[in-house]
């Protein structure tokens, strides 16, 4: 019985380590899309600043 146990522990803690590791790798290819859409966006942080004076201030 302690063997099954042994044997169920370690099965659950490699299926537990491999779904880690995928959404890790998940996440960095993620990251790495978002990285080249911002670096492919030529004018996304211009400083014009387009907003309507506060109410009472104009």
């Amino acid at each position: 019985m302690k063997k099954v146990v042994s044997i169920a522990a370690v099965a659950l803690m490699a299926l537990g380590l491999t779904t880690y590791v995928v959404e890790n790798t998940a996440n960095e290819f993620d990251f790495m899309k978002d990285l080249s859409t911002m670096l492919a966006c030529d004018g996304c942080s211009t400083t014009d600043d387009r907003r309507d004076p506060p109410y009472g201030k104009a």
